[in-house]
């Protein structure tokens, strides 16, 4: 009997190593290698966070206001500032000032233990304080563009008063389940039940207790958005799939005016914005919350 308990404690222990060690791998997003850089004007930032520092670039308005509107990309989790670059010529040619930079343990920046969502609402508060103080910059009218990931962050975000005048979500998952789903599709394991201890684990190795975690939850912070939010997700994304904002859109309620949506035709996780719908949409958008001049808001789709 005791050769059986102590078989049966050896598994357990393996169990638990095997465990942790895929949670510790989960955390450790791979870093995207800045082999690209903007192809207009840009000079390098670097962001203080506490003891660490994000790094990223500035991309000055093409207009000659003294103060300009500034787009804040946010990308998504494993990605980088590198592969926000796809949607910097339409914003810059529409007079938009950019700034882009890398999340703590992604492309440039200092790394983190344990990232987590709690990491990018941190980093993308931090992004908008630092925005600003930029002289350059209109403090009233700053917008967040988040992918995937973060778009999640930028959610949990918009839900603190910033003074950002508007959110635009690409392709954001909305169930930390859809996050863990897409996580374990890449060994091809099942998210039961692996999924829901993982997610735990993750959150206690992270430090984060019961009571922040409710404060990460989507549908809790659409309640609570401090500017207006458009939502654009592709029904041929391959990796966070449309049901997750028709699950948002048959949980709360979306008027149109301060919040709203798009589904696009673009194939794949990161192509929303070569859909002819759009940056129509972005800029018209844009237009009515962030008072960006008319003749400033062009139409990029040849």
């Amino acid at each position: 009997m005791i050769i059986f308990i102590g078989i049966f404690l050896l598994l357990l222990g393996g169990i638990a190593v095997g465990l942790w060690a895929m949670v510790v791998k989960s955390q450790t997003p791979k870093r995207i290698a800045t082999n690209k850089t903007p192809d207009v004007p840009f000079r390098d930032i670097v962001i203080p966070n506490g003891n660490t520092k994000l790094r990223g670039w500035f991309i000055p308005a093409s207009s000659t206001e003294k103060q300009s509107p500034l787009i804040i990309l946010v990308h998504g989790w494993g990605s980088g500032k590198t592969r926000m670059l796809r949607y910097v010529k339409p914003l810059y040619d529409a007079g938009y000032a950019i700034l882009m930079f890398d999340v703590r343990s992604h492309g440039e920046s200092d790394g983190d233990k344990a990232p987590t969502v709690k990491t990018f609402h941190d980093d993308i508060i931090t992004a908008v304080q630092y925005a600003r103080q930029m002289k350059d910059i209109d403090p009233n009218r700053i917008v967040l563009l988040g992918h995937s990931f973060g778009a999640f962050g930028s959610i949990i975000a918009n839900t603190k008063s910033l003074g950002i005048r508007a959110l635009v979500t690409d392709s954001m998952p909305t169930r930390f389940r859809t996050i863990m789903e897409a996580s374990l599709s890449h060994y091809k394991l099942p998210y039961f039940p692996l999924g829901p201890i993982i997610s735990k684990m993750m959150f206690i190795r992270a430090g984060i207790s019961k009571k922040q975690l409710k404060e990460f939850h989507v549908l809790e912070a659409m309640d609570h958005q401090k500017s207006p939010v458009l939502m654009i997700h592709s029904k041929n994304d391959n990796y966070v799939p449309p049901k997750d904002l028709a699950y948002l859109l048959d949980n709360h309620k979306v008027d149109g005016t301060k919040k709203s949506y798009l589904y696009v035709e673009s194939k794949g996780h990161r192509s929303s914005e070569t859909d002819p719908q759009f940056w129509p949409s972005v800029f018209e958008f844009l237009g009515r919350h962030v008072n960006v001049k008319e003749n400033l808001v062009t139409n990029p789709i040849d």
